[in-house]
């Protein structure tokens, strides 16, 4: 298991935008995450970072929170 860290790095570049990180909220998986934000960006970059937030949400449910917290986002 990557760190918490190395996760929240990955997935840095939708940590302020607040619509694509709703996506992810919304999603049921990683996978999901990434395919709901490439639909949405047609961007495999920002994809991915969503699909790594889906990550930290399921392997680091503390730092997922406190990441939403920090960006005043409820989850």
């Amino acid at each position: 298991m990557r760190s918490a860290a190395e996760i929240r790095a990955r997935c840095s570049p939708i940590h302020n935008n607040e619509k694509l990180v709703g996506i992810v909220v919304d999603s049921a998986s990683p996978t999901a995450a990434y395919d709901l934000v490439y639909q949405e960006t047609s961007d495999e970059y920002t994809s991915r970072a969503a699909r790594w937030l889906a990550v930290l949400r399921r392997d680091h449910p503390e730092e997922y929170e406190s990441l939403l917290n920090s960006n005043g986002m409820v989850s």
